[in-house]
C-alpha cells in the first residue's frame, strides 16, 4: 500500500501537470514568506543576526515579487514553452537564495520545496520543447513598446539636469513608466524654466501611451473576438487560444456526432475536422478546428497541454490509430479515449498509448446476445438508462 502510494506520488510529481502545480505552490509560498518577512516574522537562524534589517526587508520584498513572476511562468510551463523552463529555473534558484536570507518561519519549507522543484525541472527539460509562437502584429507591438521605453529612458536621462527627481537611469525608467501609464505621481517632472524638457515630456507621454494602447489591443483583441464568436455561434475555424479544460474530438463523421451531442454543455469542446463539412451544432462551447488529424501542427493549436481528454472515434481505424500516435507524441499525459470499429484493432489502440478503448460492435453484439439469451429487452433498457443519465 505504501509502495503504491509512493509510486503514484513520484509519477504525479514527474508529470507535466504535477510540475506546473509544484511551481504554482512554490510561487504562493514565496509570496507568503516575503510578506511575512516584511511584517516582521520571527527570525530563526544565525544568518539573520549577520545581516542588516534593510537587507532582510529587501529579500522579503523581492521574494514576494519573484513569487508573482514564478506564478506567471507556470502558465508558460503549462504550454511547455522552453523559455518558461529557463525562466523557472532562474526564478527557483532566486527563491532559494531569498528564502535563506529571509530566515523567517516559512523559510525552511520554502527552501526545501524550491530545491525539489529545481531538481524535478532539471530532469524534465525534454518535455518543455515548444517555442513561443508570436504573430507579426504581436512582435511589432512588443518592439514598439520596448522602443518607446528606450526612447523615454535614454532621453530623460540625457536631459536629467532639466528634470527634478531624475538622477539615475532607474529614475529615468521610472519616469517613463509612470508617464506612459498616465499615473504621473509628480515626483519626477521637468523644471518650469526648460521649455524643451517640457516638450520632450509631452512626446514621451504621447509615444508611451500609444504603444501601451497598441500592446494591450494586440493582447486583448483575440480574446474579445473569441468571446464574440462564441456568443454568435460562429464556430468555423476558430482559434482555440483561450480554451482550457476542454475535450478534443479528433475527427468528425457520423460516429462522432452523438458524442458531441452528449458532451456539449458539460465542458468546452474542440472538434478537429479535416473536411469542409459543417458542424451540425451551433453551441457557443463547441469550436471547430480545420486541419489534418495526423499533423503535429494541428494538435499544437488544439492546446493539448490544458485539455481534459481526447476522443478518437471515427469509422476509420487506420487513421484513428495514426491520430492516437500523433496525440501521444505531443502529450504523454493526456487521457485518450478511442473507439475500435473492428475488435481486432483494440490491442493496436492500446499499444500506441490509448487509455480507454471501446468496440461499439463488440458491446452491441454482447447486448444483442444477452437479449436473445434472456428473452428480455436488455439492449433497450441499457440504451434507455444511458439516455436518462
Amino acid at each position: 500500500m505504501i509502495d503504491t502510494a509512493k509510486s503514484v506520488s513520484i509519477s504525479y510529481i514527474k508529470s507535466t501537470k504535477g510540475i506546473v502545480q509544484l511551481v504554482a505552490v512554490l510561487s504562493v509560498l514565496s509570496i507568503v514568506t516575503g510578506v511575512a518577512t516584511l511584517t516582521g516574522a520571527a527570525k530563526i537562524n544565525f544568518i539573520a543576526e549577520q545581516l542588516p534589517s534593510s537587507a532582510i526587508e529587501s529579500a522579503g520584498f523581492t521574494g514576494a515579487l519573484t513569487g508573482f513572476l514564478l506564478f506567471l511562468t507556470s502558465y508558460g510551463l503549462r504550454r511547455r514553452w522552453r523559455a518558461a523552463w529557463y525562466a523557472s529555473l532562474f526564478l527557483v534558484l532566486t527563491v532559494t537564495i531569498q528564502g535563506v536570507l529571509q530566515s523567517s518561519a516559512f523559510s525552511t519549507p520554502l527552501v526545501l520545496l524550491s530545491f525539489i522543484v529545481f531538481i524535478v525541472l532539471l530532469t524534465k527539460k525534454e518535455v518543455f520543447d515548444r517555442n513561443i509562437t508570436l504573430t507579426d502584429t504581436q512582435i511589432a507591438a512588443g518592439l514598439a513598446l520596448v522602443g518607446a521605453q528606450a526612447y523615454g529612458t535614454i532621453g530623460t536621462y540625457s536631459l536629467r539636469n532639466d528634470f527634478r527627481g531624475i538622477d539615475t537611469l532607474l529614475d529615468a525608467f521610472y519616469f517613463t513608466i509612470v508617464t506612459g501609464s498616465t499615473v504621473g505621481y509628480g515626483d519626477a517632472t521637468p523644471v518650469p524654466e526648460s521649455g524643451f524638457a517640457r516638450l520632450y515630456a509631452l512626446s514621451v507621454l504621447i509615444v508611451s501611451t500609444v504603444t501601451f494602447a497598441v500592446a494591450l489591443g494586440t493582447l486583448l483583441t483575440p480574446v474579445i473576438e473569441n468571446r464574440f464568436s462564441k456568443a454568435l455561434g460562429m464556430t468555423n475555424d476558430a482559434e482555440p487560444d483561450q480554451l482550457s479544460d476542454h475535450i478534443v474530438i479528433a475527427g468528425y463523421d457520423q460516429s462522432t456526432i452523438p458524442i458531441i451531442d452528449d458532451l456539449q454543455g458539460d465542458c468546452p469542446l474542440l472538434v478537429i475536422s479535416d473536411t469542409d463539412k459543417a458542424l451540425s451544432v451551433t453551441e457557443p462551447d463547441v469550436l471547430e478546428l480545420h486541419g489534418s488529424r495526423t499533423s503535429n501542427a494541428t494538435f499544437e493549436r488544439a492546446r493539448l497541454d490544458v485539455a481534459r481528454a481526447v476522443v478518437i472515434a471515427t469509422e476509420n481505424d487506420a487513421e484513428d490509430i495514426m491520430t492516437a500516435i500523433t496525440v501521444r507524441n505531443q502529450d504523454d499525459d493526456i487521457w485518450i479515449v478511442a473507439a475500435a470499429t473492428n475488435k481486432e484493432n483494440i490491442e493496436k489502440f492500446r499499444f500506441v498509448g490509448v487509455n480507454t478503448v471501446i468496440s461499439p460492435a463488440l458491446v452491441g453484439g454482447e447486448l444483442l446476445a444477452e437479449s436473445a439469451r434472456s428473452q428480455q429487452d436488455a439492449a433497450t433498457e441499457v440504451v434507455q438508462r444511458l439516455q436518462d443519465k
